[in-house]
């Protein structure tokens, strides 16, 4: 295509744009607006060329193209939540793409398997991209629930937790990583006691006081549990 033609293109979608829905129509006719790149945006546990394998690109096909049925075979993917098309003209499509956020990894037989809040099983592999996750023994709804309200409320505090189970009575243990200490919580989890739990984490941490174990099973208070001793902390 020579540059005057180039630009009498050019000029030519400018005053169909401006047109009623027929305008994309005659746009995608022209060789000009053949989709030949396509950006994935937000992915951190999918591999892009999944993404643009969704897309059910066909040959020649236009940026004019309609994105809603890409959106819905995208949005079919499992481990994603939302997703959105767009257009950069003259040849490219932006793909951003929402993924569900792993709450844990849960033990299977095959190793440890990326899990939603509802326990489903996620496409992520833990040996190729990270994914920094609780591990649990056992899946369960009170259990995923705890975690998914940690995350939501404290994204530092889910960092730390390395193991997390349930117990007796309702209750979840959330142990730490690198020697910090267990969490004991009721279910559901209030994120008003997440908040106190870190709060009175971060004032021991100021004293530089040592402890075994918080305890936000009750009601206006953390118990500061130590090791061979018990105490307890207004929160």
């Amino acid at each position: 295509m020579t540059r005057l033609r180039r630009w009498w293109v050019v000029g030519g979608g400018v005053v169909v744009l401006t047109a009623p829905w027929w305008g994309p129509v005659v746009l995608a006719r022209f060789r000009f607006f053949e989709v030949r790149r396509v950006e994935v945006r937000g992915t951190h546990y999918l591999a892009p060329a999944t993404v643009v394998a969704a897309l059910g690109l066909g040959r020649g096909a236009s940026v004019w193209a309609g994105t809603a049925a890409m959106e819905r075979r995208v949005g079919a993917l499992a481990g994603v939540k939302a997703v959105d098309v767009g257009r950069r003209v003259p040849s490219t499509l932006v793909v951003t793409v929402t993924e569900v956020e792993p709450v844990a990894l849960a033990v299977a037989p095959e190793g440890l398997v990326p899990v939603d809040d509802s326990g489903r099983p996620l496409p992520y592999d833990p040996a190729t991209v990270p994914v920094d996750a609780p591990v649990v023994a056992k899946a369960d709804a009170p259990l995923l629930a705890a975690l998914a309200t940690v995350r939501a409320t404290d994204l530092g505090l889910f960092a730390d937790i390395a193991v997390a189970r349930s117990a007796a009575g309702g209750s979840v243990v959330l142990e730490l990583g690198g020697g910090q200490g267990r969490l004991r919580v009721a279910t559901p989890l209030d994120p008003a006691v997440v908040r106190a739990l870190s709060a009175v984490r971060r004032d021991l941490a100021a004293r530089r006081q040592p402890w075994a174990e918080l305890d936000g099973r009750f009601h206006g208070w953390i118990v500061v549990r130590r090791a061979g001793a018990a105490g307890v902390g207004a929160a």
